[in-house]
């Protein structure tokens, strides 16, 4: 561009291109030399360019200011990274795809307030994850919009006094739009914030996961393990098993928060166009994208090696009276029974198991019948059937086995659009 206004020659523009292309060879090679007098990377690349070339170095930064070059770099960057992080969150998705479909018989407790609730296919569980993870993928698409506006040619706050053409720096870096107040350019953050909402919102979507596994891999639970080389043992408890993977990831999703505060409290102070305060952002910037892509390999790394325990599972759903809501279900379908008096029928019947230290399925024939005359038979053995049970859940999104493999489907499809748009 500088070229193109007249600042620069051919001669000069070949010279700064190529000791720029040796600068960055000697930063990626660890050879360039900092020095204690120069205030930052700006001016340490300025003078080793000179150093290169001579006066024609100098002539670099005509029609710029490190105010609107730090916000546009950070912009390419969030731009760069972020792309990088979408990939790895469509890797997450398609871990989460393939597991689901390896568990579509798979029979777990569903949990309501931590308790169990009722039976699901472990796919309706994986796949409540996959579209949670396609919102956070479609928040970083959202996000990116605000690092697609040029910011560079806004000068120190008030624009340059040279003729920039700013359309062909908007093309040349790849731009969606050019910033149309100076002001505005070099002083806004939103772009940062946005991006670090997303992160936010991942992180927490990730958190969730991690609570579950651990929860779920712990022996009050124990529906799924997670392999030995994910877990970690004690100090000094030779019996221990311990998640480490999950809790830190879970403890990294505060960092997050924690970097979008730190962000929205500096900024809400201050008063108009560029602060020094503003170089705080980075360091909320840079530790959440480290943060965010080790946790979303550390997170698929334990889907893609978890088994189910379907045996511990079926045992927890059958303590848990899981199907209770089912044969209440059967005597209002099918004998005609009017809810309320279901619900106390059931409820009875429940107490008894409880008193007996019994479940529905192994409660004696005699002990059912003498709360209601419907308890018996196939029907009944039907009506707290596990698998039954999330078979009947018929509606659209939901557990039973067609539907799941109809979501299967449709997150196929969701999953090969994400790949063909950013794999």
């Amino acid at each position: 561009m500088l070229k193109q206004i007249g600042i620069l020659n051919s001669e000069e523009l070949s010279k700064i291109e190529i000791a720029l292309a040796q600068i960055k060879t000697e930063l990626e090679e660890g050879k360039f030399e900092f020095k204690s007098e120069l205030e930052d990377i700006h001016m340490h690349i300025e003078f080793r360019l000179t150093e290169l070339i001579g006066e024609t170095g100098k002539k670099l930064h005509t029609a710029r200011s490190r105010n609107d070059q730090v916000t546009q770099d950070v912009r390419l960057y969030i731009l760069n990274q972020g792309k990088e992080i979408l990939k790895s969150i469509i890797n997450l998705r398609s871990s989460l795809y393939q597991k689901a479909k390896q568990s579509l018989d798979v029979i777990i407790p569903g949990y309501t307030h931590l308790q169990i609730a009722q039976p699901i296919r472990a796919s309706q569980y994986l796949l409540s994850w996959f579209w949670a993870l396609e919102r956070d993928q479609e928040f970083f698409r959202f996000a990116f919009k605000a690092s697609e506006e040029l910011a560079l040619g806004s000068g120190a706050m008030a624009g340059v006094n040279y003729p920039t053409d700013r359309e062909f720096l908007k093309k040349e870096l790849g731009l969606s739009k050019v910033s149309p107040n100076s002001m505005d350019g070099v002083s806004s953050r939103d772009h940062i914030l946005e991006f670090l909402f997303a992160c936010t919102q991942l992180m927490i979507h990730v958190s969730r996961i991690c609570e579950d596994i651990i929860l779920y891999s712990s022996q009050e639970f124990g529906i799924l393990k997670l392999p030995d080389s994910l877990t970690t043992g004690s100090s000094i408890m030779p019996q221990k098993k311990n998640p480490d993977i999950a809790e830190l990831i879970r403890g990294k999703s505060g960092r997050v928060i924690g970097n979008l505060n730190h962000l929205l409290v500096m900024l809400k102070g201050l008063p108009s166009t560029y602060n020094r305060d503003l170089q705080e952002d980075k360091l909320a910037l840079f530790d959440s994208i480290e943060t965010v892509q080790i946790s979303l390999e550390g997170i698929r790394e334990m889907i893609e090696g978890w088994i189910w325990i379907p045996e511990r599972a079926e045992v927890s759903l059958k303590n848990g009276f899981a199907t209770a809501t089912d044969l209440a279900d059967f005597l209002v379908n099918e004998k005609k029974i009017p809810f309320r008096t279901a619900h106390e029928l059931v409820g009875t019947l429940v107490g008894v198991c409880v008193k007996q230290k019994k479940t529905l399925f192994d409660l004696p024939e005699s002990d059912r019948v003498s709360i209601s005359k419907y308890f018996v038979g196939k029907e009944y053995e039907d009506a707290v059937s596990l698998s039954l049970s999330a078979d009947k859940k018929i509606s659209y999104g939901g557990t039973s086995k067609k539907r799941q493999e109809e979501q299967l489907k449709i997150a196929l499809d969701s999953l090969k659009e994400a790949e063909r748009l950013f794999l």
